[in-house]
């Protein structure tokens, strides 16, 4: 007779090296209602972030209620939360948008908005330099993540100021229509060097604000690899290539 033992830890991924390898060990069947019951102060990190990645989610919930302070969380308890946001239970969702507005009330959770911002134009920007290094979510998780911290809100004033956040800083091309008519002020087309040495054709042109550039961009495809079409606004420039609309 074969006998099966339970896995005593799960491994979820170290993006943060808070670990001596790539994962970070976790009971695979804690206690859930002292998670952190005799956790040292220097492993609290590890075992949140740990915790918020469990394949249980009861763990996940309990990690998001009993987790981290506001007042001393690091970067990445934060940005655990905020990909919690995107989780595949509404429990767990729901958690973790209260606690980022226990977080940010006094931001209006700006900070959780830029985070998502990023995720759903698909580039950061470093250095001056768009880069797609740190992004985890993906467009659709995140406009969904959005949607869970708008639904957080505390009351009606709290949802209003937030959602005037993420208009000016989230670009929704879904919320723009095209406007195949739209002629705009054309400035220059020309071949640049792309950061890894490829020729990129820039066709450029001015609006006079972001919904204008929005509109114009949703009626003009790109079907080509390295051509890009950006639009210069008093709100910033907006482009379009291969995959989709982008802000910079």
């Amino acid at each position: 007779m074969r006998l099966f033992r339970r896995a005593k830890t799960v491994s979820v991924p170290d993006h943060y090296g808070l670990s001596s390898g790539t994962t970070i060990e976790v009971p695979a069947r804690p206690d859930v209602g002292d998670l952190f019951g005799g956790v040292a102060a220097g492993d609290r990190t590890r075992m949140i972030v740990g915790y918020l990645n469990h394949p249980d989610p009861a763990v996940r919930l309990a990690a998001v209620q009993q987790g981290s302070d506001p007042s001393t969380a690091t970067v990445a308890e934060f940005q655990e939360l905020v990909d919690r946001l995107a989780d595949l239970d509404p429990a767990v969702r729901a958690a973790a948008g209260a606690a980022l507005w226990d977080f940010e009330a006094d931001s209006d959770c700006e900070g959780v908005v830029r985070i998502l911002r990023d995720e759903i134009r698909g580039h950061t920007m470093t250095y001056g330099r768009p880069s797609t290094e740190s992004l985890r979510l993906g467009r659709e998780p995140a406009e969904q993540a959005l949607q869970t911290l708008l639904a957080s809100a505390p009351d009606d004033d709290a949802h209003a100021r937030l959602q005037a956040l993420i208009d000016e800083h989230v670009v929704l091309p879904d919320s723009v229509e095209a406007d195949t008519g739209l002629s705009l002020e054309f400035i220059e087309k020309v071949q640049r060097q792309a950061g890894d040495g490829q020729m990129a054709t820039y066709e450029a042109y001015r609006a006079d604000d972001r919904a204008q550039a929005l509109a114009y961009l949703n009626a003009h495809p790109v079907t080509e690899e390295f051509y890009y079409l950006e639009v210069e606004t008093p709100d910033g420039t907006f482009g379009r290539d291969i995959k989709g609309i982008y802000d910079i």
